[in-house]
């Protein structure tokens, strides 16, 4: 039976997030059966993935989403919460998450780890690879 691996996308940068979506699934091995959730930012992460662990009883997952830096301090308090909070669920929950939350300070930042064998969704998927096949 394959394991059940859990994408969860936040919209927010979806030219740059659904290239980090194609490097999780054109990389992860085929003994992962794979369903991809889309939700409208980085924040809303943690709420899905904490609901599919509880009611769907799913334990591997990967979060994709991008941060990038503006001119207020919200960078930093998105940042840091989705990181502990991806942490916690981690710790509580008794789940793995791949992250491939990007938090850079640009869009070419960004746009520089979607492409190529630079593509953090190739990491996100060899992290899964290597851990658990």
């Amino acid at each position: 039976m394959k394991s059940k691996v859990a994408i969860v996308a936040a919209n927010y940068y979806e030219n740059i997030t659904s290239d980090l979506v194609d490097g999780v699934k054109n990389n992860l091995n085929n003994s992962f059966n794979t369903s991809t959730y889309f939700v409208d930012g980085a924040w809303e992460i943690i709420y899905k993935i904490n609901e599919l662990s509880v009611n769907e009883s799913i334990d591997k997952f990967v979060a994709i989403g991008v941060i990038i830096k503006g001119d207020t301090d919200h960078y930093e308090y998105i940042s840091k919460g989705v990181v502990d909070g991806l942490i916690n669920l981690t710790i509580k929950n008794n789940i793995y998450i791949a992250n491939c939350v990007l938090n850079v300070l640009n869009m070419d930042q960004a746009i520089a780890r979607t492409k190529g064998a630079k593509n953090k969704g190739i990491e996100a998927a060899s992290a899964l690879n290597n851990l658990f096949v």
